[in-house]
């Protein structure tokens, strides 16, 4: 019934071919970089995928006691064979017909009778909720091919959060209407170049896991897949019984039918959430999770995503954040150009509000000196410095900016600066700085932190000059009988508000002067 060691049942893309392949073969085509990309893997689906293959990948390594990934498919069946021991012959198989045999991410019950029937095609168990069936169209995949249930197992067991009485989410969030975070450091976009690199993290990190983590995972012997474990009552698991890169059911679920042809989902509601970690509000030792310093929680991302304001509070806020363990440089990586990559599908009460992702560019000029402040060297703090006085002075010129608006649109005379009307001028100054400030900051290494602060300053100031100039005083209409007073007193709140703010962009430019 389609067995993932031994089966093609995933769909790569390869250079001028496609094929399906067993996940072994999957993991060293993946060592071998040869995987363009998953067809059939929807884009909020990815997140869950490449942390799954990532931890699946570490955990047989270590238990197969190897350093580095093999290219042998023969070595990937054993040692994937080895975390499944007593039951491999079941617990990789997409549909098992006794249900008191483990299945892939299906973990064995003797209640089979007590479930119902839940969803007839993959996009119905998958964890996407949508407003009125408008924005991705629900239960479309009929006739699912079969990796399209394994992509939506894998997305529900390991993202998936609070839906409903009985329905209960991951341990690795902060809460039920939280979300997965990732926030991840990598070569390239690249499949194989991502899933090896975090492997070799994972295997990297494990020992400052395990120091750091809250719970004392049980560093040795401990449970990995835990859909091996039986489910039959609400009885949950331990933390400390559990390996620290153990891959997590939150569901309780069984496929049923004939895989190749009609397969349908069945569960039943759990009065308890699987693993026993609510009160550690996701702060279970993910390296790819920020964790809150303010009560040890897991980073919750808003509907806003990873705007500049959030990424520089990750990358550099080490009072308000532990940093994920995903960003440290690696043996190598800080002699070659690598970028950020944040996601998230961020879910509320009832709905889901974005995927959201973020890629940030860290050349090679910058890595350096980013790595030095996240090994804690004192001595070289002025990136973690000029990045937060970047994000201080585009606070205070975007306050400038909206002053100048709301006195254009409202007249000299007393106007009130509660009311509303600046935002979609505001808006764009936010989408515009958010464009240019990670790159402007990495740069800044290359150009001295002096020069950056006084160039930052031009930026915003030339920015919101530019903007109020098109988008203001040119499209909006001020009270007629006061049009004149009211550009005059718009052009003094914000020229002398950016003299007073960014003094420096008003400064006489020596350097290119002596060039000239």
């Amino acid at each position: 019934m389609l067995d993932l060691l031994t089966d093609p049942v995933i769909p790569i893309e390869r250079v001028g071919s496609r094929m399906s392949v067993s996940l072994p073969q999957l993991f060293a085509n993946l060592r071998e970089d040869e995987v363009e990309s998953f067809p059939g893997l929807a884009a909020h689906q990815a997140q869950a995928w490449y942390q799954f293959l990532a931890q699946l990948g570490a955990l047989a390594l270590r238990h197969g006691a190897l350093d580095e990934l093999p290219g042998d498919s023969r070595v990937w069946m054993d040692l994937l064979a080895g975390l499944t021991q007593g039951c491999a012959d079941t617990a990789w198989r997409l549909v098992v017909d006794d249900p008191v045999r483990p299945a892939f991410l299906q973990p064995p019950t003797h209640m089979i009778a007590a479930f119902k029937r839940v969803a007839e095609t993959p996009d119905a168990l998958d964890i996407l909720v949508t407003a009125k069936n408008h924005d991705r169209k629900q239960a479309q995949a009929r006739g699912g091919e079969p990796h399209l249930w394994l992509y939506a197992l894998v997305t529900l067991q390991t993202t998936q959060g609070f839906s409903g009485r009985g329905n209960h989410g991951i341990a690795r969030m902060n809460g039920g209407f939280s979300s997965r975070v990732l926030v991840d450091r990598r070569p390239g976009p690249r499949w194989g170049a991502r899933v090896v690199r975090a492997i070799r993290m994972l295997l990297a990190r494990r020992e400052d896991v395990l120091r750091h983590a809250p719970s004392h995972f049980r560093a040795e012997g401990g449970l990995a897949l835990t859909w091996l474990k039986r489910w039959d009552t609400n009885a949950q698991l331990q933390v400390r019984d559990l390996d620290p890169f153990f891959i997590e059911v939150c569901r309780r679920v069984r496929l049923g039918g004939d895989a190749e042809t009609s397969v349908h989902a069945w569960a039943r509601p759990t009065g308890k959430q699987r693993v026993n970690a609510s009160h550690l509000k996701g702060n279970l030792g993910d390296p790819w999770v920020p964790i809150k310093s303010r009560g040890a929680a897991a980073l919750t991302v808003s509907g806003s995503g990873f705007d500049y304001k959030l990424a520089q509070r990750i990358l550099f806020g080490n009072r308000e954040f532990r940093r994920p363990l995903s960003i440290r440089a690696l043996p190598g990586e800080k002699d070659r150009d690598s970028e950020f990559h944040m996601a998230v599908l961020v879910r509320g009460q009832g709905k889901t509000e974005g995927l959201h992702e973020r890629v940030i560019p860290l050349p090679q000029s910058g890595a350096a000196e980013f790595d030095s402040v996240i090994e804690g060297d004192d001595e070289i703090p002025s990136l973690a410095e000029l990045s937060k006085q970047m994000v201080d002075l585009a606070a205070e010129v975007r306050k400038v900016l909206r002053r100048t608006v709301l006195v254009y649109l409202q007249g000299p005379e007393n106007p009130d600066f509660r009311k509303p009307g600046a935002e979609s001028v505001l808006g764009r100054f936010d989408r515009e700085v958010d464009q240019r400030f990670f790159g402007h900051l990495f740069d800044s290494p290359r150009i001295g932190v002096d020069r950056a602060d006084r160039d930052w300053q031009v930026r915003l100031q030339q920015l919101a000059t530019r903007l109020a100039r098109n988008e203001v005083w040119k499209r909006m209409t001020p009270p007629s009988s006061r049009r004149e007073k009211a550009r005059a007193a718009s052009e003094a709140a914000l020229f002398g508000g950016l003299r007073k703010r960014v003094p420096r962009a008003f400064e006489r430019d020596e350097s290119k002067e002596g060039s000239e």
